[in-house]
């Protein structure tokens, strides 16, 4: 087996969600897999945020000196992982808008048969984040993809408290940040990050184009 090439499309605020990230990419690259961590384009004002925040002003350094993510990245990765904040229990409004920019790649069936997972953040423990997982798969599920969760094989997804999904990985980090993200959120962000790479790793994708199946009759 070949090692799998996994893209990592994250968007973030106050640092919480791009911690998952990159724990998600350690996961994926303790596998071997070659992996890209990518941010979404900027977008703002965003009147949920508030720029005033001092974890918001330092993550918010790292995140923008991320390459932005783009159709090309994820037709070279065998296993895409995305992640965005919670917002009422839906996707960011970033995140959707690269999800509908990539839409060509659905008419090319280029997804077809790749693996998809999911992550998010949220500030409670009941503020939708395992709502926002699903939504984020569904997406996936549209572009023929596999998708991969999080067993309870994982141990800290048996005993976790706080964050954390069979749908995916995520953080619950208080509604003003003060928890962060724990050590079980970020095992099990990695925990993810390497099943993907493995099931990447097996998997080989079957691109066909819809357009040319709906030609057919």
């Amino acid at each position: 087996m070949k090692p799998s090439r996994i893209c990592i499309v994250v968007d973030s605020r106050y640092g919480s969600t791009l911690a998952l990230a990159k724990a998600i990419a350690e996961g994926a690259a303790a596998e071997q897999a070659e992996v890209r961590l990518c941010r979404v384009a900027l977008s703002e004002p965003e009147f949920s945020v508030d720029t005033e925040r001092a974890d918001f002003i330092a993550a918010q350094t790292e995140y923008r000196s991320l390459p932005q993510a783009s159709a090309a990245d994820l037709e070279w990765a065998g296993g895409i992982i995305w992640g965005s904040p919670t917002r009422y229990g839906l996707m960011s409004t970033p995140l959707r808008a690269f999800i509908d920019e990539v839409a060509p790649l659905w008419r090319q069936g280029a997804l077809i048969g790749k693996v998809g997972a999911a992550f998010t953040s949220t500030g409670g423990m009941h503020s939708g984040n395992e709502m926002t997982l699903l939504n984020l798969l569904l997406p996936f599920l549209q572009h023929g993809m596999v998708l991969a969760g999080v067993p309870h094989s994982v141990p800290e997804l048996v005993h976790t408290r706080s964050g954390g999904s069979p749908y995916g990985a995520s953080a619950v980090t208080g509604f003003d940040g003060s928890l962060g993200v724990d050590a079980g959120e970020l095992s099990i962000g990695r925990a993810l990050g390497a099943r993907v790479a493995r099931l990447a790793a097996q998997i080989v994708p079957e691109p066909s184009s819809v357009d040319l199946a709906a030609s057919k009759h």
